[in-house]
């Protein structure tokens, strides 16, 4: 069973539009869980009426937290067993049956624990979104003055096939459901930001490899990126998470492959 978690923040209106992420009524192998922080009816009416797991419970939480709460609700639930996928997806992501399934294969094939697909801006698939990065270090400051961001994008027009990645973003990343287990999900100290930055380098540390890119599976990504504004509160978690990153990476988890998990 594929399983896919969409935390929604008063998104019910994007989710309905676009017909819960372009997932609902998805077939038997996939199934998708909605956590509600902002209790809609509308939207609880549609998941019902769509064979999508609606719930409002515990709301107040950050984005790592708010999976983690899902992946318990699925594994209490109705259980997870070997050769299960757990996806986490952002609302503002719009994908298809056939794509999702087509990732999950080449992750079989491919034998990765943790991969993502190619995220666009644009519904023509033109403008690509930097959905793929390289880990950030103590000079990664200094770099903003050309890569206009603390953590550096890979270029995806070098990845004609399949390839590797530090991190990929939280918008979309995909995990067997064992390996997500393995790393205790996501560091729920992160209320917003690099908490995706900080699981993905857990499972470097555990595996031995980054997130598996497949350029050739596209999906929509409309993302808001509120933290550019530097006086917002999603500015102050956004630099806030990056320091708490940067000191756990190189203070608690240098040295012990096995600390992070």
């Amino acid at each position: 069973m594929i399983h896919i978690a969409i935390v929604s923040h008063g998104h019910e209106d994007l989710l309905i539009g676009s017909a819960v992420g372009g997932l609902q009524d998805a077939g038997d192998d996939i199934h998708v869980w909605i956590k509600d922080n902002q209790p809609s009816a509308a939207l609880k009416a549609h998941c019902q009426h769509h064979r999508v797991s609606y719930t409002d419970a515990s709301p107040g939480l950050g984005f790592g937290a708010n999976n983690n709460f899902l992946f318990s609700q699925i594994k209490n639930s109705v259980g997870i067993e070997k050769g299960d996928f757990f996806i986490v997806m952002n609302p503002d992501v719009c994908t298809d049956q056939a794509t999702i399934l087509a990732l999950i294969e080449h992750m079989r094939q491919d034998a990765v624990p943790l991969a993502t697909l190619n995220l666009y801006r644009d519904p023509q698939y033109q403008t690509p979104d930097a959905n793929i990065r390289r880990f950030p270090d103590f000079l990664s400051p200094v770099r903003m003055a050309w890569v206009r961001s603390l953590t550096e994008p890979y270029d995806k027009a070098t990845y004609p096939t399949a390839g590797w990645s530090d991190w990929a973003s939280g918008a979309f990343l995909a995990f067997e459901a064992e390996h997500y287990q393995r790393l205790q999900g996501f560091d729920d100290r992160y209320f917003m930001y690099f908490e995706d930055v900080d699981l993905c380098y857990r499972s470097r540390l555990l595996t031995g490899k980054g997130v598996r890119f497949y350029p050739q599976l596209k999906a929509l990504h409309s993302a808001a990126r509120k933290n550019r504004n530097v006086a917002s509160r999603h500015a102050n978690w956004f630099i806030r998470s990056f320091i708490k990153f940067i000191f756990r990476k190189y203070f608690v988890y240098r040295g012990n492959r096995h600390a992070a998990a």
